[in-house]
């Protein structure tokens, strides 16, 4: 051994070890959640719908390779993830329904979505599908107190 050099440690895996790392990459987790729940969001956190106090951003959660480009696709399943915003921050109001509808063909989803709220103003919305090619609505409605709110926005499906 050199003068001065350090005792070249055993690279055995330990218990303490993975312990570590996972409480490490729990917390990475847990910080990286509260920045995606910023206020106001950002271009990354989706498309963003304005009205009155509330900014709502959403964004289709990659569930497959389908979603990989951004576009949301026909007659697939897919989730959306939902950001609320107010004048203070992360708002404190309540995803109350997301659905979608064709305004041109008179008729909606053939699926009831159902929401989960994550915290700081975040949502997650599942069962969402197009079931057939062209515009669609993206409704939201959104309850801050007694009062609801509708935000809504059109989408193209391929």
């Amino acid at each position: 051994m050199n003068p001065g050099s350090q005792p070249i440690k055993s690279r055995r895996w330990r218990y303490g070890d993975f312990l570590r790392r996972a409480l490490f990459l729990t917390a990475l987790g847990a910080i990286t959640g509260a920045a995606n729940a910023a206020c106001p969001p950002a271009t990354t956190d989706g498309t963003t719908i304005t009205r009155g106090e509330i900014t709502l951003a959403w964004r289709p959660l990659q569930v497959d390779a389908f979603l990989k480009s951004g576009r949301i696709p026909m007659a697939r399943h897919f989730a959306l993830e939902v950001q609320l915003c107010d004048k203070n921050g992360v708002s404190t109001a309540q995803l109350v329904k997301a659905d979608a509808s064709m305004p041109a063909h008179k008729h909606g989803m053939n699926y009831r979505p159902t929401i989960k709220p994550l915290g700081n103003g975040r949502f997650r919305v599942d069962g969402m599908m197009f079931h057939m090619a062209g515009q669609w609505q993206l409704a939201f409605e959104v309850q801050a107190g007694k009062e609801i709110t509708r935000l809504t926005h059109d989408v193209q499906a391929d």
